[in-house]
């Protein structure tokens, strides 16, 4: 057997080759010999599959924290642009409701400024000042105002960053229109103006700080150098957040936002948020501009009741730090596993390869038939079994060998002593042959002879001589059976037809009997009649003459009358069984011809039998016992 001959199988029994077939056919045989090789090419593979699969899994985790990170911002912008818009809401409302009072209609100024002083302490703390301001045809006035400065007082209201409110227009009488950020002495605030109910020419005007909601942006806590920003439809800041994480305003309020034409479309953007039901939007590509000096990220959205829009500014570098901190960390621990893959099955491979040679160096040896080669190492795993496992193979071959050897010894010994036997059993066959054609010739006296050599040919010669002697007793019983069959048939020829004529002559008596029953029946019917008509002409004649006395003569004819009757009946019940015995006879006599048919072809077929057993050779008669025969049963008959 070759070693291509000693093909590996799987745990099914099906020969594992054949699932390799493919790579069989097309991996190169100089690969296929060499296990360091083939070991190599499969780390590599390893090696090279767990690169990619990190890289890609690594790519994933980075898309998927990008996303969340922009996701963040986009959640962020829309956050902030609802407490803005919640702010405006709150003023607006109560804007509306102080301008609602009756008070502000009056002409006395000083009980004005009192209710404007009480007005302002109601407000949220973010409320700088109230005025009230009368529009005429020309200017509009401030008729009194919660401010201590002499030149709003005495200034006409167009020459103040009020002047907005001079060319703002109110659609409904509680309507009240918000401003855009412009510079107070007491700061940057907004605007809410709204009519006074009881007077048509007057309006209340209430400004708003923004130091607080501007403490309320998280664009600096978001990310380092992050911040956020209001901007109006005219690219003007409005709200303006410290970078630096301070409190209160930046000094981009009321400063030009950047002109440059990505900023431009990210306000048109967000501006056009408005009339979708996208809240908010975000913007991961931002080049470095005026607003940063380097890539940065803005997330915006619309201010519902304003023209304004939150962007929440955060460069690039801090947006994504840690995104980029995943992606080091994905490749770095690539690298490694791919590293550690590598120098692990190096080492591996290079034991396993290198105890696979020493071993297959050994059974060479062993095949050269140096069976005292020495198979012995130090590992226990797989190939330490293997070991072990050639080297119970070795010592198995070398008992093998010496058994091998021994029992060629006892074969020769027993080749002598099996043709010694060989030519007894010849010697014998042609004994027993002779015997046997004897035997078969028809000389039934002839007889094997057991001499004790052999016990299965004593035990042939016993068995053939007793079938023999029970052949021999067989023919004899069966030469007298036929002898006593050829007679038995005879008799019972004689006998069945001796039966058949007596058969018929009862059939021919019965017959006749039946005939003269029937004749019988006839006259006692005619009889009966001619008796019937007596005692009827009696009777008539007893009843027409009353002194006749004829009742003992009737009685008596009316009792042979019934006599007659059951004479009648009785002959026909006797006609009946005589006819039921002629058929019985008949019958009988037509069994007794198949029975005579029978007993002609038993005694025919008897005699060529006994011609055919009077051919063997017997030493003597055995008498045939029939105790049930025909002459038997014919005896019990005649007695």
């Amino acid at each position: 057997m070759s070693a291509d001959d000693i093909r590996p199988t799987d745990g099914t029994g099906e020969d594992s080759d054949a699932s390799g077939g493919i790579l069989a056919a097309v991996v190169p045989d100089f690969v296929r010999r060499n296990f360091a090789l083939k070991f190599g090419i499969v780390l590599f593979v390893m090696a090279l599959s767990v690169g990619l699969v990190g890289l890609a899994a690594t790519e994933q985790v980075r898309n998927y924290t990008e996303q969340q990170v922009l996701s963040d911002y986009e959640n962020a912008a829309a956050q902030e642009a609802d407490i803005l818009s919640q702010w405006v809401d709150r003023n607006r409302l109560s804007t509306q409701f102080v301008s609602a009072d009756d008070v502000w209609a009056s002409s006395d100024t000083d009980d004005i400024e009192i209710e404007l002083d009480n007005r302002k302490a109601a407000l949220s703390a973010d409320a700088a000042n109230i005025h009230l301001v009368e529009r005429g045809v020309g200017q509009s006035d401030v008729v009194a105002s919660t401010s201590n400065s002499e030149v709003l007082a005495t200034s006409p209201l167009g020459s103040t960053g009020r002047a907005w409110l001079t060319e703002s227009s109110f659609e409904t009488a509680s309507d009240v229109v918000v401003s855009d950020v412009y510079q107070t002495p007491s700061g940057p605030v907004v605007g809410f103006a709204s009519p006074v109910d009881a007077s048509q020419n007057r309006y209340l005007l209430i400004e708003y700080s923004l130091g607080e909601i501007a403490n309320s942006f998280q664009g600096s806590a978001r990310a380092d150098g992050g911040f956020t920003q209001v901007v109006n439809r005219s690219a003007v800041v409005m709200i303006d957040e410290p970078s630096d994480g301070s409190r209160g305003l930046g000094e981009s309020t009321l400063q030009p936002y950047s002109s440059s034409a990505r900023a431009t479309e990210v306000l048109d953007a967000a501006n056009a948020l408005r009339s979708s039901d996208q809240q908010s939007g975000v913007d991961d590509s931002m080049p470095g501009t005026d607003v940063l000096g380097e890539r940065y990220t803005v997330g915006y959205a619309p201010i519902q009741g304003t023209d304004w829009v939150v962007l929440v500014h955060a460069p690039n570098s801090a947006v994504f730090g840690f995104v980029q901190d995943v992606q080091q960390y994905g490749l770095v621990g690539t690298a490694l596993m791919v590293l550690l893959i590598a120098g692990v099955g190096a080492v591996l491979g290079y034991n396993t390869a290198t105890s696979i040679d020493r071993l297959t160096r050994k059974t060479d040896q062993m095949r050269q038939g140096n069976l005292d080669v020495d198979i012995a190492t130090a590992r226990i795993d797989n190939v330490g079994r293997l070991y072990s496992g050639f080297a119970d193979m070795r010592d198995a071959l070398r008992e093998q060998i010496d058994e091998a050897e021994r029992a060629q010894k006892e074969a020769e010994v027993s080749r002598a002593e099996a043709l010694e036997v060989n030519r007894y059993l010849q010697r014998k066959a042609e004994e027993f042959s002779d015997v046997m054609e004897a035997t078969a010739a028809g000389n039934l006296t002839e007889r094997m002879t057991t001499d004790g050599e052999n016990e299965s040919m004593d035990r042939i010669a016993s068995e053939f001589n007793g079938m023999v002697d029970e052949l021999e007793k067989t023919v004899g019983q069966l030469d007298s059976f036929a002898d006593e069959v050829a007679e038995s048939g005879e008799i019972v020829l004689t006998s069945a037809e001796s039966v058949r004529d007596a058969s018929e002559q009862v059939a021919e008596s019965t017959q006749k009997i039946s005939d003269d029953a029937s004749d019988q029946k006839d006259r006692l019917a005619a009889i009966s009649r001619d008796l019937d008509a007596l005692v009827d002409t009696l009777e008539e004649l007893d009843a027409n003459n009353p002194e006749v006395d004829l009742s003992d003569s009737l009685e008596r004819f009316q009792t042979v009358a019934t006599t007659l009757q059951s004479a009648a009946e009785t002959s026909d019940q006797m006609m009946a069984e005589t006819q039921t015995v002629a058929g019985a006879a008949e019958e009988q006599a037509a069994e007794l011809n198949e029975v005579s048919a029978r007993a002609e072809q038993l005694k025919r077929y008897a005699k060529p039998l006994g011609d055919i057993l009077n051919r063997f050779e017997t030493e003597a008669e055995h008498e045939f016992v029939f105790s049930g025969g025909p002459s038997q049963s014919l005896s019990e008959e005649e007695e």
